[in-house]
């Protein structure tokens, strides 16, 4: 196209001019136009002859308002190179807006298998109905799994990767919650593949016993001399009074800590000293009358009388509970011969002459208890929720036995009782 035949417009023209009674296309050369409507829009436009169809079609480059004189200049020698290339204005934009569309569509299926997307998806389709709602695993993973593959495409996830993961709670002596994240893991990857997002498990043929070893079954439990060194030691712990008196409740009931945790003032009746933990609540998923002994009630009052959510135990914000987690680094950092910056500052308060203890052994320590005060075994399981490993008597015997059961909690309460009279 001649240069004479470019660049007709000047700035200050295209500044003066206001629209007409009729709509008017300004000319400034190179198939460039300005369309003023009459009603006052103002429009850049692109006028060729395809060189595919041969007919006229026009193109629009954005109104005045966003779009210089200039830049609409630029624009307009753009499609006239792809004119001279043979090539239509209009369906490159059409063909472009498709390579976009795909780029995009791809980019966001690789953030939909990124391993943080991925387990967005398992927690909403499998985690969230479990009892905790998937919290504990989701805390394992943002812990030690998110920091080394959050971001990593599912597919491309390895051996070495899931190698590496398993490396962070094995450097902390805790081959424990090693096995455990390798058991997540597995699901996790399992589900991957259930739903055809890897061709190759990274966790294949990985065992517990090659990553934190076999676990033995933990024995731990309290001693009598060990319950009465607790009384004398819990006051001055630094522990919240609160979780004083969840320790001794605990003790006293033989409930799972998740059990009481997730309990509600709706659960408790003081008038009957019953406690009852839902089915959603229980680890079996059979729901449990917790009959409270005196020792209990007087712990469940105090606990009461601080009352100030609907929670047994509320969090410091008080629109749920405490966790486990909570009660057992409580208890676990004042168990430690240095002290950890930033944490407590009585590190040794809670230790006692038979080694280190957790929250779960209290459960222990209460069965045992009421061996030793010659509860029958039938009645322990049942005060304590257990299914009996036989089949035919579990499916024939179902009387609660809740005589027997509020005599058994009433005896192992007024073991207790005797325990914190000691001075």
């Amino acid at each position: 196209m001649p240069k004479a035949q470019l660049h007709l417009l000047t700035v200050q023209q295209v500044e003066r001019l206001q629209s007409g009674d009729a709509d008017q296309m300004l000319n400034d050369g190179g198939g460039l136009y300005l369309f003023i409507r009459s009603y006052g829009a103002k429009q850049w436009v692109f006028r060729y002859t395809s060189p595919i169809t041969d007919k006229r079609r026009k193109q629009s480059l954005g109104p005045l308002a966003d779009v210089s004189l200039k830049e609409a200049r630029k624009l307009a020698s753009e499609k006239r190179e792809l004119l001279a290339r043979g090539l239509d204005p209009l369906l490159e934009a059409e063909i472009r807006k498709f390579d976009k569309v795909k780029d995009f569509n791809q980019w966001e299926e690789k953030q939909r298998n990124k391993v943080k997307a991925v387990f967005a998806d398992w927690k909403r389709a499998e985690l969230q109905n479990r009892k905790d709602f998937g919290i504990e695993v989701e805390r394992a993973f943002e812990k030690d799994v998110f920091p080394l593959i959050g971001n990593k495409l599912i597919g491309e996830v390895e051996r070495s990767d899931i190698k590496a993961i398993l490396e962070r709670p094995l450097n902390r002596k805790s081959k424990r919650m090693a096995n455990r994240l390798l058991s997540d893991l597995k699901q996790f990857f399992g589900y991957a593949d259930d739903e055809e997002l890897i061709t190759l498990n990274p966790t294949r043929r990985l065992i517990k016993e090659r990553v934190g070893g076999k676990e033995k079954s933990r024995k731990r439990y309290l001693s009598l001399e060990e319950l009465k060194q607790l009384h004398q030691i819990l006051p001055s712990s630094g522990l919240r009074a609160e979780y004083q008196y969840l320790i001794w409740l605990l003790l006293a009931t033989g409930c799972r800590v998740n059990e009481v945790l997730r309990a509600k003032w709706s659960h408790v009746d003081l008038d009957k000293g019953l406690m009852t933990i839902p089915s959603e609540h229980s680890k079996n998923t059979v729901s449990h009358h917790v009959y409270l002994s005196q020792f209990a009630l007087l712990q469940i009052q105090q606990l009461h009388d601080t009352r100030m959510t609907d929670w047994l135990v509320p969090n410091r914000t008080g629109d749920g509970a405490i966790t486990r987690q909570v009660l057992t680094k409580q208890v676990t950092d004042r168990q430690q011969d240095i002290g950890v910056k930033g944490r407590v500052v009585n590190n040794r308060t809670l230790i006692l002459p038979n080694g280190k203890w957790v929250i779960h052994d209290l459960r222990r320590t209460t069965a045992t208890l009421m061996q030793e005060l010659g509860i029958m075994p039938h009645i322990i399981k049942k005060c304590l929720n257990q299914k009996t490993d036989d089949k035919i008597m579990e499916t024939y015997q179902r009387a609660e036995l809740a005589v027997q059961q509020r005599e058994a909690f009433e005896k192992l309460g007024n073991f207790l009782g005797e325990i914190q009279l000691v001075k």
